[in-house]
């Protein structure tokens, strides 16, 4: 059985007087450890995609099934419970620290609150996750003063301690340094070879979806699937740039 389902799901957002459909009749699945790649440019609605397989938003119709439940038609305070202990991680890797803590400590809170436990054995959990993502150089350093590539790391580790089955990366292709970048892609990969956790990344970039064995292309909110040597569909000359985001 798939572990993530999109059916016919479409998705509007108003823009001044007029309606924009960002996800127009959508269909896709995400089978358990898969490694899927998503590739659209800016405003195609792959951000969309992502919130709405995370629980954040609703659709306007159709349905998505994660684990043999609908979470569309779950209430707020039930799809962030399903969010929290369901096994959905949406890592957003533009966070900014709004304070100052220990990264170890930040990544422990995630746990403890969503896991109940104590913070010791939160921080346990941190650190086995740090050292799973390549930061555990910095777990006593504080968040206010790590380097992008750290921040990106750290966030990752965040999304990650509670175990998920399912993490959604949206858009990995913001580093500066070209190597930093090469190194976040092939820990993503690594990341995608766990058969415990599938993994679906959001990108203009092709390069951060490279080797996903499944990479599906998003255009004026329609999907298009890959052909049959896996390569990565072109987009339709048709410009996304008046589409949602």
């Amino acid at each position: 059985m798939s572990l993530l389902s999109f059916k016919s799901v479409s998705k509007t957002v108003r823009d001044g007087t007029q309606d924009i459909a960002v996800l127009a009749d959508v269909s896709f699945e995400v089978d358990p450890g898969d490694y899927v790649g998503l590739w659209g440019r800016r405003r195609s609605g792959k951000s969309t995609t992502l919130r709405l397989a995370a629980g954040i938003e609703r659709p306007d119709s159709g349905t998505i099934i994660f684990d043999g439940k609908d979470i569309a038609k779950m209430s707020d305070d039930e799809r962030a419970l399903q969010r929290r202990r369901g096994g959905i991680a949406l890592a957003l890797l533009d966070w900014t620290p709004k304070g100052s803590r220990p990264v170890v400590e930040h990544v422990a809170l995630a746990f403890a609150c969503n896991r109940h436990v104590s913070f010791g054995e939160a921080e346990v959990a941190a650190r086995r996750t740090l050292k799973r993502v390549g930061a555990a150089e910095v777990e006593y350093e504080k968040t206010g003063s790590l380097k992008l590539s750290e921040r990106v790391r750290v966030e990752l580790a965040r999304a990650l301690v509670c175990e998920p089955r399912l993490l959604l990366v949206d858009e990995p292709a913001m580093l500066a340094s070209p190597s930093a970048s090469r190194e976040l892609y092939e820990l993503l990969r690594t990341l995608g070879r766990d058969k415990s956790l599938a993994v679906v990344i959001a990108s203009q970039e092709a390069h951060a979806i490279e080797g996903a064995p499944r990479v599906f292309s998003i255009s004026d909110g329609r999907v298009r699937t890959t052909d049959s040597r896996r390569k990565v569909l072109q987009f339709p000359r048709a410009s996304a740039e008046n589409r949602g985001a």
